[in-house]
């Protein structure tokens, strides 16, 4: 079921599946602005056939309201959006997926509410974006040097090789990442081409003018910057059983926030996906479902136990 909610004095555009399931999953996408589309391309309804899947465009983002120029618009407005979307919904608990800057947000969110969160999942999350701009510039490096590009590679190597904090490595990816053109994007994906996650949204959402609305989302929580700061010390505070899903070659969760979170998290379970990058519900979809499905249902035969 897609349709549009008023949460918190705006609409947001929810898509709801197998609603009459207990058991249930929120899924909280990246960016910021990123949209839920490519989430359910494809997991939303292979989930579904286990679980109710609850997913949404974030306040201002995409097919929900936009954001007005003066309108006030904070990392904490989601987290409550979600709590709202909860008791609206009529949801006693839920388990919360968060893919990227959404790990950062399940986390944010789980902490505050501890007893509207049943279980957290984490895909690529970005805990610390200084360590995970860090690491997206040392792969930009080395495509810079195999395009023998000398200006790319003194810049990278500039922000390696200095004490930058993570608001100017975010500013600093921003313009690498864009001397990159369409090579940025091999840093993001390992199992899939980067062409073919672009046909994906293009082909679900095909007025490109849609996504405008999202660099207003974004710039209103650059400019707040507390998503910048760095969650590692909080995942110790974290007391709801946890899966962490990583991709071998994904930058944004680096070794150092995924060792954070062995190290920090209580009974927290890793599953590590070999051929994905930042994207492994796209890259090793069944793999994904089938580990997703697992921690969930706390069942091991769930791709042999369809509804």
């Amino acid at each position: 079921m897609n349709r549009r909610l008023q949460v918190r004095g705006t609409q947001l555009y929810v898509e709801d599946y197998n609603d009459s399931n207990e058991k249930v999953l929120l899924y909280l996408h990246g960016g910021p602005g990123a949209s839920c589309v490519d989430f359910c391309y494809h997991q939303a309804e292979a989930l579904a056939s286990h679980v109710r899947v609850v997913a949404f465009d974030q306040r201002g983002v995409l097919r929900s309201d936009p954001l007005a120029t003066d309108e006030p618009f904070q990392l904490q407005d989601i987290i409550e959006d979600c709590e709202a979307l909860r008791i609206q919904l009529g949801i006693k608990k839920w388990t919360v997926l968060g893919h990227s800057f959404g790990g950062l947000v399940a986390l944010r969110y789980a902490l505050q509410y501890p007893h509207s969160v049943h279980k957290v999942i984490f895909e690529s999350p970005c805990f610390d974006a200084q360590s995970s701009m860090r690491a997206l510039i040392s792969g930009a490096l080395k495509l810079y040097h195999s395009l023998e590009d000398s200006v790319g590679v003194k810049q990278c190597k500039q922000y390696l090789e200095g004490p930058y904090s993570a608001s100017e490595l975010w500013s600093a990816w921003s313009s690498i990442g864009k001397g990159l053109g369409d090579k940025r994007d091999e840093l993001y994906f390992h199992g899939i081409r980067p062409d073919t996650y672009n046909e994906i949204i293009h082909n679900m959402i095909s007025d490109e003018s849609m996504w405008d609305k999202n660099h207003r989302h974004a710039a209103k929580l650059e400019e707040e910057g507390s998503f910048l700061q760095s969650l590692i010390p909080d995942l110790s505070k974290l007391t709801q059983p946890s899966l962490l899903i990583t991709g071998v070659f994904d930058f944004v969760c680096c070794a150092e926030q995924q060792q954070a979170y062995r190290d920090r998290v209580k009974n927290g379970k890793v599953a590590v996906f070999e051929g994905s990058g930042h994207f492994p519900r796209l890259e090793e979809p069944d793999k994904y479902t089938y580990e997703v499905l697992k921690f969930i249902t706390d069942k091991d035969d769930v791709n042999n136990d369809r509804i």
